[in-house]
């Protein structure tokens, strides 16, 4: 499903960082001026395991089981738990791994993070693989909010 509709493209960005779905959202950098722009547009490729368990939650069904739920989340880091993971670090935060940058991008689009994401460029000293490079300067009041639901399930 593609989204254009700006309110509806931060739902999706709140979905994805929550895990409940996969979804592809825009680039959100204007290369001319290198400044950070909201994205425009997303797609929707589809609802995670996560994401159909909650709706049988949300139904009253008891849908996928705690094994099934820690082998998906094995494969991959969810934003959510990375934003658990960094609720109490020192701001501003650098990082540079790639799997950690797409979890601050999901939750910089959720609106849950304050975060500067480079473009992935070569470093002089990097061998000439290009590298991202972010740096989050806070957890947002909507993070914060996120956080405290989320310590009361």
């Amino acid at each position: 499903m593609h989204v254009t509709d700006a309110p509806d493209v931060r739902r999706v960005s709140v979905l994805k960082a929550t895990g409940l779905i996969e979804a592809s959202i825009d680039p959100a950098y204007d290369t001319g001026h290198g400044s950070y722009r909201l994205a425009q547009a997303a797609l929707v490729v589809c609802i995670t395991e996560e994401g159909h368990a909650e709706i049988d939650r949300l139904r009253g069904r008891d849908g996928i089981d705690a094994s099934s739920r820690k082998a998906s989340k094995a494969k991959n880091l969810e934003p959510l738990d990375y934003l658990r993971a960094i609720e109490r670090s020192a701001f501003p935060l650098r990082v540079e791994d790639r799997q950690e940058i797409g979890c601050i991008e999901a939750l910089k689009q959720a609106g849950f993070v304050d975060a500067v994401i480079s473009p992935a460029l070569a470093w002089k000293d990097a061998g000439g693989e290009p590298q991202e490079l972010a740096v989050i300067k806070r957890i947002t009041p909507f993070g914060r909010a996120q956080l405290a639901r989320g310590a009361t399930k």
